[in-house]
């Protein structure tokens, strides 16, 4: 599928990951829907870990080997998020610098229902969000994101493609025309 503009991909990526659903439920989204997808998340959020960026990386002098790291569980206890890193370090306000990325993804039953697979990523664990520079993968069930630089918020199920952004979905019945 191509588009005409970026802004027509991120407001495709913005369906896929937290309005499909929505979309098809109620037969379409009118732009005020769409523009309230968009300001569900300030960009504040992955700007500030941008800017710490060089910092916390410049700390990593004592990095964990092959890391496996709950990041977020359901409310029955099963992991909701696993981070698996080549190389990490934990510090001590929480926050987690890693390289060689991945975030495991599991349903409610514990079955496997996504990975992003990042070089580098900075990750809040008070927050549960992240940013990654480079290019980023995000596969969640049928859905594939791609892109260069990443915003995440698993607490909010919210990703956040910042450049590059090529969208592979099956999701839509409807006709996204309009879009077009």
């Amino acid at each position: 599928m191509r588009f005409k503009s970026t802004a027509q991909q991120i407001v495709l990526a913005a369906l896929v990951v937290g309005g499909a659903q929505l979309c098809h439920s109620s037969g379409g989204l009118d732009n005020a829907a769409i523009e309230a997808l968009f300001q569900r998340h300030s960009d504040d959020n992955w700007k500030q870990l941008d800017k710490q960026w060089s910092e916390i990386k410049g700390r990593m002098t004592n990095p964990i080997e092959n890391l496996a790291l709950p990041l977020d569980y359901y409310p029955d206890g099963t992991i909701k998020a696993r981070l698996i890193a080549k190389r990490s370090q934990i510090f001590e306000n929480g926050t987690v610098f890693a390289s060689g990325v991945e975030v495991v993804m599991y349903d409610v039953g514990g079955k496997v229902s996504g990975h992003l697979v990042a070089s580098d990523c900075v990750f809040d664990r008070g927050k549960s969000h992240g940013y990654c520079r480079g290019a980023v993968e995000v596969r969640y069930n049928n859905d594939v994101l791609k892109g260069v630089g990443m915003y995440f918020s698993i607490a909010d199920e919210y990703i956040k493609i910042l450049s590059d952004c090529m969208i592979r979905t099956r999701r839509f019945q409807t006709n996204l025309g309009r879009l077009l």
